[in-house]
């Protein structure tokens, strides 16, 4: 397929999302490492304390996190711990098919126009590249020691790889599917996140109290950003205005300024917050508690908890499916 086509696809399907109005959770996808269970939670209800569990089922050997599509047709969950990723409709939540892809997939990511994903396989040190329509592997890109998790940039041009033991971001060109180079040294990197105009990455790590700020034109570190914490899970709103981080140690989750890069408020959540997931209208954060086995939900406007609720146990991942 010609390149300059997949591309323009990307931006397309991309502002297209961002254009569109505002939007509410349906449900909540959960991953269970601990118990080998997807909590699934009914979120449809304006007020989160309402929100209830409406299944919990069992998957495959430590699930990771799940994905939704941004179509909404398709929800993937990877198996770190029997290597591979099972694909669900997220209609029915049934089970439709279950993907071999190398030793242990961790992260997904998708093309904003639903067609690719892209998933972390951590001990096999490569980058699944998914065909969503056939559900099956194109490509896998060598990477580095334990890639973990990618994000795509908007123009679709570049993918980054938190790859946190051996201190380095993985830049991946998802196109001609190679690997392109390493940005470093950052203690611990593990989630990167593209700014909304693609110049800028942020990207956390548990090595260091710092968020570091990539320029992605010339693939150097910019400046870093001391949150006092150290951060693992992180993202941004539509207007690239707010971040949120999630730090482990520190049991909350910073709300960074982005135009005055600098940590504007805290919010304290359940023990160790592993990954943090913004709903597409900014309303609440979603931050899934590890030792806590809770997800907090928050009210982005009021800064503060609206909601804490039980799943399984080891929440790692979370997902979300919108109107």
């Amino acid at each position: 397929m010609n390149r300059r086509i997949i591309v323009v696809g990307f931006l397309v399907a991309f502002f297209s999302l961002v254009g569109t109005g505002k939007a509410s959770a349906v449900k909540l996808y959960v991953t269970n490492i601990s118990d080998n269970s997807l909590s699934i939670i009914d979120a449809e209800r304006k007020d989160p304390k309402e929100w209830t569990i409406i299944s919990t089922i069992s998957v495959g050997k430590m699930p990771h996190v799940p994905a939704v599509s941004p179509n909404g047709k398709k929800l993937y969950v990877t198996m770190a711990g029997s290597d591979e990723v099972w694909v669900f409709d997220p209609a029915t939540d049934k089970l439709l098919k279950k993907v071999t892809l190398g030793v242990k997939p961790t992260h997904i990511i998708f093309s904003p126009d639903s067609q690719y994903a892209f998933i972390s396989v951590e001990t096999s040190q490569e980058l699944a590249i998914v065909d969503v329509a056939a559900d099956s592997v194109l490509a896998k890109i060598p990477i580095g020691l334990e890639p973990h998790v990618p994000a795509l940039s908007p123009d679709g041009k570049l993918i980054y790889v938190g790859g946190g033991p051996g201190n380095v971001l993985f830049a991946v060109d998802p196109l001609a599917r190679k690997m392109t180079g390493k940005i470093g040294p950052l203690p611990v990197p593990h989630v990167p996140v593209f700014d909304v105009d693609g110049k800028t990455a942020y990207v956390t790590g548990r090595g260091s109290n710092d968020l570091n700020l990539i320029n992605v034109q010339t693939g150097k570190i910019a400046s870093k950003i001391d949150l006092g914490f150290n951060s693992h899970g992180s993202t941004l709103t539509a207007d690239g205005r707010t971040l949120y981080v999630s730090s482990e140690a520190a049991n909350v989750v910073g709300i960074i300024d982005t135009q005055s890069q600098k940590l504007v408020d805290k919010v304290p959540v359940g023990e160790f917050p592993h990954l943090v997931k913004l709903s597409r209208d900014g309303r609440f954060a979603f931050t899934t508690n590890m030792k806590a086995n809770t997800i907090s939900v928050i009210d982005a406007a009021e800064k503060k908890v609206a909601a804490s609720l039980k799943v399984g146990n080891g929440p790692g991942g979370i997902a979300i499916l919108e109107k």
